[in-house]
């Protein structure tokens, strides 16, 4: 934005616009003069999107195109977002990511991917798309496209009357013996990733990301802290990491959850009493927590969102938090339960487990986005850890 043609008095920035738009000559004489991608952008601008995208169409197919494939398909997923076709917009979307060589035009395709996602309301996944986009450009310091990008997560996690800002507490101090040795649980890797990265991107819509455990990089900007004493178990590292939390909804998780971010969201719209999974809590007493149970009915108290004070209330009661089971903390709690039947809250205890998750990931991101955090494996990109 904010690009000029001196030759034409064109102005792509809606503060020029009105006055080049008085002469209809110029406006055409830019339009003549600009390349493939910026005329479609221009098009857009004038209201003529469905022309931009028959002039897009056309140029894809043309074989001896000198037209920037990748360029085009982001022009044309913005075309499609003008008109709310979303469908459309991630179709293009997927096609400039195989055309989207080098972090640069990774993270500009993850850029606009998130703001498709955001229009469509999915936060969470916006965030992620984001996250990763930032993390892609971490290497290039200030740049516009990192600028643009951390002012869009910026607005993300701003949250709506609906949706308001949240917290989230990662408890990842498990030593992991079930997976026979090696490096702690939140640091095996899953997909070229610690376990507790995927987590971590998951929540990038979280205004903080508390991890309890031991520091180390992650993705992001997360806070670090530690229980006391270390490895006095969970209730004890659950009420270390509320002591850094600042909103009035806060996520409880474990490290080990590669796939929780699609419950992340619902979670929080069953607590607050909207969306499609509050319908049966319709005229219940206010719910103070909310957690996933899966298909077999075993409750899994860390995927849970909770309101912060009945957090600080459930801990209270409670007592001398060291050693105690988390399942302690939802008694006298007025709970709502998410079904699972997706296994988002499919945790990672085993190798077996592990091997099981890198298998679901492969299969469901081959050629796909978003969904980033199961498309890492396409993409080219390292690990911060």
């Amino acid at each position: 934005m904010g690009e000029h043609t001196e030759q034409t008095g064109w102005a792509i920035d809606p503060a020029g616009l009105r006055a080049v738009l008085t002469d209809r000559r110029r406006v055409d004489a830019a339009l003549r003069r600009a390349d493939p991608a910026q005329r479609l952008f221009l098009l857009g601008l004038l209201g003529q999107a469905q022309q931009a995208l028959t002039e897009g169409q056309r140029l894809l197919a043309e074989p001896a195109t000198s037209a920037d494939p990748w360029l085009l398909l982001l022009r044309m997923a913005d075309l499609h977002c003008q008109q709310s076709d979303f469908a459309a917009a991630e179709q293009r979307h997927q096609q400039a990511w195989r055309h989207a060589l080098g972090r640069e035009r990774q993270a500009e395709t993850l850029y606009s991917i998130g703001t498709r996602q955001f229009e469509q309301g999915d936060r969470d996944a916006a965030a992620a798309s984001l996250q990763l986009a930032l993390t892609l450009l971490s290497l290039f310091g200030d740049t516009p496209l990192r600028t643009r990008t951390a002012a869009a997560l910026a607005r993300v996690r701003g949250g709506c009357p609906d949706d308001p800002a949240f917290d989230a507490v990662i408890l990842s101090g498990g030593r992991g013996s079930r997976m026979g040795g090696g490096p702690a649980k939140p640091l095996r890797k899953l997909a070229g990733w610690p376990l507790l990265d995927h987590v971590l991107l998951a929540c990038s819509a979280a205004s903080r990301q508390i991890v309890v455990g031991p520091a180390r990089i992650g993705i992001g900007a997360p806070l670090f802290c530690r229980e006391h004493p270390a490895g006095s178990g969970p209730v004890a590292a659950i009420s270390a990491g509320l002591a850094q939390v600042r909103q009035p909804v806060v996520l409880v998780l474990a490290a080990d959850l590669p796939f929780i971010a699609g419950a992340l969201g619902p979670l929080r719209a069953l607590l607050a009493g909207t969306g499609a999974a509050s319908s049966e809590a319709a005229g219940a007493a206010r719910l103070q927590a909310a957690a996933l149970v899966d298909p077999s009915g075993r409750i899994n108290h860390l995927a849970a969102a909770w309101r912060t004070a009945a957090l600080y209330a459930a801990l209270d009661r409670l007592g001398e938090p060291a050693g105690r089971p988390v399942r302690a903390l939802y008694d006298s709690v007025e709970v709502g339960y998410l079904p699972d039947f997706d296994g988002y809250g499919a945790d990672c205890d085993t190798p077996a487990d592990l091997r099981q998750a890198e298998s679901r990931i492969r299969q469901r991101s081959r050629g796909r986005l978003p969904a980033a955090q199961l498309a890492w494996p396409r993409l080219e990109l390292h690990s911060p850890s």
